[in-house]
């Protein structure tokens, strides 16, 4: 490079950032709002300038160069540093809001989430709560969709940070009419009968079928496909089969009878409901007052199927 002075450009730095962290550059044009050709000749700018490559592509998959890495760590933290300063100088306006995204799965969403955030949001009317309830919630985080995300599937990506909530307790239950029709009584006569699952290959049951000792471990032979919760349920209403479940989202129909809990002496796996958030936005006024919140969220009303834990935070 010579004695030739290196030139950053703030504008360049940004559409690179936005390509590092979509992995591609064409949902990188989608969220900058411009072409792909402009993200591309972009990147090629601020490479010539530095006099260094930033991106490689390895059997047409895009990567990061080493020098691209240092860089993309580097733009984290310069443009988390003026998105705090954005925040702190709107926090001085008066009256001035601050709107945040929660992405949550459709279901926890929708039947638990929502009824919940009023307190909040009479606590902190400066707060403008957005949701989005989506499956995919890793990919949302990363492309910034949503500020944070409460999740009990593990997201593990180096600029993602888990704070832990809640215990998920699971159960397996059945319709008493498709109990009458086929009698399940140990946990192997799971194999003959069929068994609702949120997947074809049935990877939704892997955490409760390795509860399961051994010699009783069931390899399910029909395997039904509901690819949402809520369906899940009422499929087993109507007795298509034994669904393994969240626990809160068949408390009521259990207590009804509508629906029976199979095995109730069977110790499953449960999962941690978590925020999880990027560490760089983690430090957000908005972002910590509502981990607060969540940590501190009243769920005793759905007894031991989402049980309180102390808050731990701890990179994911």
């Amino acid at each position: 490079m010579g004695d030739r002075p290196v030139r950053l450009d703030l504008a360049k730095l940004e559409v690179f950032l936005e390509a590092a962290r979509c992995g591609n550059y064409t949902a990188a044009a989608r969220k900058l709002h411009v072409t792909q050709s402009a993200v591309s000749h972009a990147i090629r700018k601020l490479e010539a300038g530095l006099g260094r490559g930033l991106v490689e592509w390895r059997r047409r998959r895009f990567a990061l160069t080493d020098d691209g890495e240092y860089v993309r760590q580097v733009c984290e933290r310069v443009f988390h540093e003026v998105g705090q300063a954005e925040q702190a100088l709107a926090s001085r306006v008066p009256g001035r809001a601050q709107s945040i995204v929660v992405g949550a799965t459709v279901e926890f969403g929708t039947s638990v989430l929502v009824r919940k955030f009023r307190p909040l949001l009479e606590a902190a009317p400066w707060l403008r709560l957005d949701f989005r309830f989506r499956d995919d919630l890793a990919s949302m985080l990363l492309a910034d969709e949503v500020d944070l995300a409460i999740d009990c599937t593990p997201h593990a990506h180096p600029s993602i940070q888990a704070t832990r909530l809640f215990r998920e307790k699971y159960l397996m239950v059945a319709s008493p009419a498709f109990l009458a029709r086929y009698p399940v009584r140990r946990t192997i006569d799971l194999e003959r009968v069929p068994v609702i699952s949120l997947d074809k290959d049935g990877a939704w049951w892997g955490n409760a079928l390795r509860s399961i000792p051994g010699l009783r471990r069931p390899i399910p032979g029909r395997i039904i496909e509901v690819n949402q919760v809520r369906g899940m349920v009422h499929a087993a209403l109507e007795g298509y089969g034994v669904a393994l479940l969240p626990k809160y989202t068949v408390l009521g129909k259990v207590a009804r009878g509508e629906l029976k809990a199979l095995f109730p002496r069977l110790r499953l796996l449960e999962d941690w409901f978590c925020v999880y958030q990027k560490a760089a936005v983690a430090r957000r006024l908005k972002n910590r007052v509502l981990t607060e919140f969540l940590a501190g969220m009243d769920v005793t009303e759905f007894g031991d199927a989402i049980k309180k834990q102390a808050s731990r935070r701890g990179r994911s």
